[in-house]
């Protein structure tokens, strides 16, 4: 099913809303300044529904459904879908309501932080979750209160804080695949002065579900870890500071033929292999004046991968392989000055700077099959990446009556990029590429909150915003591309009168203008660039919602409709076809009890829809994902400080791919577009103790 929803008919509902506000009688207290480090809720399965943060995942949700990657979150969240490529995140595509990240070279859609700490480039997120606390994500355009300036949404991940009283807690993992994985956490005070810590360190490892004939499989063996402290001064001032690293020995990518007999089954002349190595740094300091709070949020991110080493033709004899290797550092500085909590007018006013570097080198070889000497053909691309961006935010709200809350955001950005690239082949001439751009944008953005009475709160959002241009580094088709322009449509409505159900609908519409996503080059299906469709539009429907029929039980439903399109695309066939790498809708389904004898359970379900994967000519309609369904169970005890849970993963052992390689789809590589094979059933226990 899909909604069509006309852009008069949209203003119509906002018109309705509006309309609908003046007419209604109950007070409003006062709004606080939205920031992304004041998560609170950590327990319970009951979904937090919240106009302006949309969805959060408490503590026992993320536990219960063993969220531990970012992928996991895909479908959780009303359109919220996370095209997985199996290195991590490297070339995974984050998309919320239409809006995405395009495979290797484009800007975020969807920003990542981990307590409030903005992320690096997509490609370097840190993808395995652990010592988490709670998931927040924010659907929609941000950046008018904080960090980096998003189109789509943002993805917000509080872990495990330190604290002034001391939690230890050790957690072993086994399941399918000789899957393994053992936590270590730690917090606690370090004097008596407001110093206090936390740990946490993390070692998993994996056999893979991989079938290789030849060559091994998708293995997988990771250190993860983080240290962080906090002080906090008797004079308002407060300190965090703390590092995370990452380490990753990962076999072949479960890349499989999509008719190649047994799902799982695929073969390659030798073992593939990539090593990701990930380290952060960062200083927090919060410090309260009169009547406002400042805060400084410094941060450092060097990621490297090398190497990643792909048969890109799937056989068991040399026809065609990939190397790369990248490094990737980037630093930020974020200064912000809030109003106080209950303040008359609440403001925010902040700045952001980041300074970024892409240092990589891509090897392909081809057998071509022309007579030799001229029978095969090694291309080589050595490029460098650069990009800053400053920019200042600004935003203010206030009650105009006891019911209506009014504010306003802004915010401007300049960008300058700058590649340099020397791209080789035996068989063509070398094309070298030095190039500068500036971005400058301009954010503006509205939005109306309206308290209808105690159980009904609504709000409507018009909101501009735009992602810079930039390069792609591996084609001569087209090296630049232009800034994304979105402007985006919301109105939702909250209900929410008694703690046995709640419900949050929301409507959006977003006109894109100059769309950037990733097409593979029609004459050269290696090389793949970040296009620039001239108009897309996405619109939809989102629905949260939560009953209680009795103490024990809870019921949860998260849905999302998306009905994205090609609406002008000068030169392309794809017009009036669905968005490449967006699904049609996603759907989340759970249920979930708990007994006062430490019995608990949850059974759910997460549905994907249709997903296209197109060429520039819109000739490959076979490309495509079809709507797949997963179902998963955790049964668990609680008992004084341990706590065990037995579940399952993909119980029905449903065959789906998580996403599919389109610049491999013709010859002279393979026939069809290889997928990336997502994971049969799993099943496992967990065993924990807090101590």
């Amino acid at each position: 099913m899909i909604v069509h929803m006309n852009y008069k008919y949209f203003k119509g509902l906002i018109a309705f809303f509006m309309f609908l506000s003046g007419s209604s009688s109950y007070g409003l207290s006062g709004k606080d300044p939205e920031t992304l480090n004041e998560i609170t809720v950590t327990g319970s399965s009951i979904p937090e529904l919240d106009l302006s943060r949309s969805s959060i995942l408490t503590k026992n949700q993320v536990e219960d459904r063993q969220i531990d990657n970012l992928v996991d979150l895909s479908g959780i969240s009303p359109n919220l879908h996370i095209n997985n490529n199996s290195i991590q995140s490297y070339g995974d595509i984050i998309a919320i309501r239409g809006i995405a990240n395009t495979q290797l070279f484009g800007p975020a859609g969807v920003q990542l932080y981990i307590d409030g700490i903005p992320q690096a480039d997509i490609s370097t997120y840190a993808a395995t979750l652990y010592d988490v606390e709670n998931i927040e994500i924010l659907r929609g355009p941000q950046g008018h209160k904080f960090g980096k300036s998003v189109t789509g949404g943002a993805i917000n991940i509080k872990t495990q804080a330190p604290s002034d009283q001391q939690i230890n807690r050790l957690s072993a993992f086994y399941g399918t695949f000789d899957t393994q994985k053992y936590n270590l956490n730690s917090s606690g005070p370090l004097d008596q002065d407001g110093f206090s810590y936390s740990i946490a360190l993390q070692r998993a490892l994996s056999d893979g579900y991989i079938n290789n004939t030849s060559g091994n499989a998708d293995t997988s063996e990771t250190w993860h870890g983080s240290l962080r402290f906090f002080l906090d001064i008797d004079n308002g001032t407060k300190i965090g500071f703390g590092t995370n690293f990452e380490k990753h020995e990962l076999g072949a990518q479960p890349l499989v033929l999509r008719n190649g007999g047994n799902f799982y089954d695929r073969a390659s002349d030798f073992d593939e292999s990539t090593e990701i190595d990930r380290n952060q740094q960062f200083l927090t300091f919060e410090h309260e004046l009169d009547g406002y709070s400042f805060f400084s949020i410094s941060n450092r991110n060097d990621w490297s991968m090398n190497p990643n080493r792909v048969d890109l033709d799937m056989l068991n004899f040399r026809a065609a392989e990939s190397t790369i290797i990248q490094e990737q550092i980037e630093w930020c500085q974020e200064f912000r000055l809030e109003s106080e909590e209950g303040s008359e007018i609440d403001w925010v006013l902040g700045s952001f700077y980041s300074d970024s570097e892409i240092n990589g080198e891509a090897t392909r070889w081809f057998l071509t099959g022309f007579p030799a000497p001229f029978d095969q053909d090694t291309q080589t691309t050595n490029y460098l990446i650069e990009s800053e961006n400053l920019g200042v935010f600004s935003s203010i709200g206030k009650n105009f009556t006891e019911k209506d809350h009014f504010s306003l955001g802004l915010r401007f950005d300049n960008y300058n990029k700058k590649m340099t690239r020397v791209k080789s082949s035996q068989l063509a001439a070398p094309s070298n590429i030095n190039n500068t751009s500036d971005f400058s944008v301009f954010s503006p953005s509205t939005q109306w909150e309206h308290t209808f009475n105690q159980q009904i709160t609504g709000l409507a959002r018009i909101t501009y915003s735009e992602k810079p241009g930039g390069f792609s580094a591996y084609t001569d088709t087209m090296p630049t591309f232009s800034e994304e322009e979105t402007l985006a449509y919301e109105i939702s409505l909250l209900l929410n009168p008694s703690k046995s159900w709640g419900l949050n609908i929301t409507a959006y519409l977003n006109e894109i203008e100059n769309y950037q996503f990733e097409l593979p080059d029609a004459l050269d299906p290696t090389n793949y660039y970040v296009a620039n469709a001239d108009e897309v539009t996405a619109q939809g429907i989102e629905i949260e919602g939560f009953v209680k029929p009795s103490e024990n039980f809870t019921f949860s439903v998260a849905f999302g409709l998306c009905d994205s399109q090609y609406d002008k695309f000068d030169g392309s066939g794809l017009v009036g076809e669905q968005v490449s790498f967006i699904p049609k809708h996603t759907l989340a389904l759970s249920l979930n009890y708990e007994f006062d004898n430490g019995l608990r359970g949850q059974i759910g379900t997460k549905t994907i829809g249709d997903t296209n994967y197109w060429n520039y000519a819109g000739d490959n309609p076979n490309d495509k994902i079809e709507s797949y369904t997963l179902l998963d169970a955790n049964i668990g005890y609680d008992w004084k400080s341990w706590r065990f849970s037995l579940f399952g993963l993909n119980l029905t052992d449903e065959e789906y791919f998580s996403s599919l390689v389109s610049n491999l789809r013709n010859p002279p590589v393979i026939a069809d577009a290889p997928g990336v094979a997502g994971s049969p059933r799993v099943i496992g226990l967990s065993i924990s103790r807090e101590f």
